[in-house]
């Protein structure tokens, strides 16, 4: 898979930042000789938002750089601000920079408490969790952000698929979302995905007792190719969080391994959620 907008966007972000470091050059000082705030500045570090061709034009002259890396930056400028598939389904602000941060992934490590992963759920089981869920949407809106989740998951069907790998407690197993007949579809949904090679699915039974997820929420990590640094994401009731520090984005690393630890095996995972299955 190529690489998408936001994944350039990240590259021409950080190619920026080492280029105003190696001019030793403040944030403060950027902002203001190129006319935006200091915050526009980092978010274009940190490939956050996309800037104009003038834009970038003012940081190459700031930072004295050469014909041909204004040429690779350009470039990159124009690449990175294409949109994504996303972009039409009118998803909120906060969750739009998650997106296009998965739809880059190459790794997505998801634990989850009380839901089961988008990235395993079906059509009937989202629309339930989006019309009742935390983060409701109009509901002209609903069908749009469900025809979003299942285009996401689309990718786990590629030649060269996202790797997934997902762990949930059995008490979002067991919660009743839709009625029966929705919660007998999304097990036998479950069951079929893990037969995919790119699939990891494991379940922590009730009977696990204490673990190290139990302190707080779910959580995702996702991984990238070649340089590009992991990044954490956990959501809330007021949204969607992105976590790039280095130091966080490790501890979440660490506490899913730790949670990995108390799961049951694939194999006996898909093995309690055949038993959940009304005959």
């Amino acid at each position: 898979m190529g690489l998408g907008p936001t994944a350039r966007r990240r590259r021409l972000g950080a190619h920026l930042a080492e280029m105003r470091e190696s001019s030793e050059l403040s944030v403060a000082h950027v902002a203001g000789h190129v006319g935006v705030s200091e915050q526009t500045l980092r978010n274009w570090e940190r490939g956050l938002s996309t800037m104009r061709k003038m834009e970038l034009h003012a940081l190459c002259e700031l930072y004295e750089a050469s014909a041909d890396v204004r040429e690779t930056l350009e470039t990159a400028r124009r690449e990175s601000s294409k949109r994504g598939w996303w972009s039409t389904y009118k998803l909120p602000t906060w969750f739009k920079p998650y997106i296009g941060l998965e739809n880059d992934a190459t790794l997505v490590r998801n634990f989850e408490q009380e839901i089961i992963p988008g990235l395993l759920q079906t059509e009937a089981y989202a629309r339930e969790i989006h019309l009742y869920g935390g983060h409701m949407p109009q509901p002209d809106r609903v069908e749009q952000w469900v025809s979003a989740r299942m285009q996401r998951q689309r990718r786990l069907y590629e030649s060269s698929p996202l790797e997934l790998r997902a762990v949930v407690s059995e008490a979002a197993l067991r919660r009743s979302i839709g009625g029966e007949e929705v919660m007998a579809e999304q097990l036998q949904h479950i069951v079929k995905l893990a037969e995919l090679p790119n699939v990891m699915f494991q379940v922590i039974s009730a009977a696990s007792g204490v673990h190290a997820g139990l302190s707080g929420g779910g959580f995702t990590v996702l991984s990238f190719e070649e340089t590009d640094p992991d990044i954490g994401y956990i959501e809330g009731p007021l949204g969607g969080h992105i976590i790039e520090d280095s130091n966080e984005v490790t501890t979440l690393r660490h506490i899913f391994d730790e949670v990995r630890s108390a799961t049951l095996s694939q194999r006996e995972s898909v093995k309690l959620v055949r038993t959940m299955i009304p005959a």
